[in-house]
Formats: C-alpha cells, structure tokens, sequence
C-alpha cells in the first residue's frame, strides 16, 4: 500500500478524532462563557459591599495549585499556569478597570514581559522611574497595581541606592499599599536558575489574604551595632525562616541598618512572634509589607 492510499484509508477516522475534538472545544467556550456570567455576577456582589480592590490573590493562588494537582500526567504545571492565568485575568478585568504601574528607573525590558505573562497583554502597562510616580498613580486610581523588583544576592550592607530600595519607601507610605503577589507564580526547582530568575512583587491598596501557602515580606531597622547573624539569629529564635533580600544604610538616617526580609509564612505586626522579635536582643522594628503565595516548582 502505497503513502497515499494509506492516507485516504486515515482520513475517515481521522476527521472523526478532529470532529471529536472541535465538540469538546465548543463545550469549553460554553463553559467559558458561563464562567464570566458567574464572574459577573461575584463582581456585582463585591460592588455593593463598597470594595474597591477586587483580586483575591490568595485564592487565584489556590485555585491555581489545585488546578496543577488535578492535571498531572496529562498536562504540564507551567501549561496549567498559562492558561489559568489568563482566564483569571480575563475575569479580574470583567470586573474591573485593570491598569498596571512599574518601578523601572533602568528600562529593564523582561519587567514587562513577565507582566504581560502573568496577566495578559491586553492589560495597559506604563513604566515609571521613581516610587513617588507608582504610588501617586495608584492614589489617583491611574493604575490599581504597582510591580517592582525584589532585590538579589545582597552581601553588606550597602549605601542607599534608591533605584532598588522601593522596599524602604514601601514601609512609609499611608496609603495602604500592600505586596500580594509575586511573579512569575513558576518556581525553578534548580537553584542556580531560581537565583538568576528575576521576581517582582505586586502591590496594590488592599487588605492582607492568606492562601495555603504563604511568605511574608519584612521591613527592619535595627542599630549598626546589631550584626545580619544577629538578625537572622533573633528571628529564628521565635521560630521563623527568614532569608535577608537587602540591607541599607541611608545616609541621612545615622546609625541604623534597614532590612528586607523574606519569612516563610503569613505574618502580621500584631502576631506576638513578631512583636517578641522587637523585644529581642536584636530590637528590631517591624513592619510587615505584604505576602504573597508561594509558587508552585517547575
């Protein structure tokens, strides 16, 4: 038998499996569509219990992983996550206006790419070069989310560097604004390139949500006099794990060390473990920035 006439003898029970599948294809739209009729109606709801941010970051989370769980062996985590991430974020902007603002003084292009990979391109993007020019966008409802970088590889303490220390503004500001989430949600299982991997964390005007699995993001000053192994040391002591991300001298504040601080777990300033650090040895002050779910390894 001739390639041909092999073809001709396949295409009956082919175009059966092709019209097989383009049923199932139309039953996932209809699904689709009668998922956003839901979404509708959850939007309408949180509109009349006066929210004015409507991301439910821990449970996107969550809905994710589940999702990843229930596919294995038939589809990859990092396919699950695409496609689940747009179909969120198709909901969130069905909901609402949704506009995003980047801290990005240096006009690193991959900040926008692993936006655009985690929400989708549709969603407007402007990049600003201060945090002054995030925070007043987001104040002013120009933009509901504000992204920037988690810092790397921090040694000693460094002079103040205000391109990469957002963090500090962060923990000053008085309007609310809270880190909920961080991109990509992918995790590399190799160190190496996790380490190499940029992450950005999102920020927005919210209240704190705590998913299965969380870390929660730390500011802390302390005297010069206190060592990071003092630091990293009081903390365990009240049973966190805590990683430093930066420390900071600032010139115009003499004889302190501010901290960023990635702790393992959902954290508030009133839990008492964080207020037993402050009474520790190390006396540091605290101020929680937000947390964000932990992603899921690929």
């Amino acid at each position: 038998m001739t390639q041909n006439q092999q073809n001709k003898t396949c295409e009956p029970a082919l175009l059966a499996l092709r019209q097989d599948i383009d049923k199932i294809d139309d039953q996932i739209i209809s699904l689709l569509k009668a998922r956003m009729e839901v979404v509708t109606k959850v939007g309408e709801f949180k509109k009349n219990n006066q929210e004015k941010f409507f991301i439910r970051s821990n449970r996107e989370a969550d809905m994710i992983k589940n999702l990843v769980e229930k596919s294995k062996g038939v589809l990859s985590s990092t396919t699950v996550m695409g496609i689940w991430r747009k179909i969120i974020t198709a909901a969130n902007m069905h909901e609402q206006p949704l506009r995003i603002a980047i801290h990005n003084p240096r006009d690193v292009v991959d900040y926008a790419y692993l936006v655009r990979e985690y929400y989708n391109d549709l969603v407007p993007i402007r990049n600003f070069d201060s945090v002054s020019n995030v925070a007043l966008e987001l104040e002013k409802g120009e933009a509901q989310i504000g992204i920037f970088a988690l810092p790397k590889n921090d040694f000693d303490a460094k002079v103040e560097d205000a391109a990469e220390n957002w963090w500090i503004a962060l923990a000053n500001n008085r309007n609310g604004l809270k880190v909920f989430a961080k991109i990509p949600f992918g995790e590399f299982s190799d160190e190496k390139k996790q380490n190499d991997q940029i992450e950005l964390v999102a920020v927005a005007a919210k209240n704190p949500e705590k998913s299965s699995d969380d870390n929660s993001l730390f500011y802390v000053e302390v005297s010069r006099e206190i060592s990071k192994g003092q630091v990293l040391t009081a903390l365990k002591d009240q049973g966190l794990e805590a990683k430093i991300l930066k420390s900071v001298k600032l010139h115009q504040v003499d004889g302190m060390v501010f901290y960023l601080i990635e702790v393992a777990g959902f954290w508030l300033e009133e839990d008492e473990v964080v207020k037993n650090f402050s009474k520790s040895k190390a006396k540091g002050y605290v101020k929680v920035l937000g947390h964000y779910a932990r992603g899921i390894k690929r």
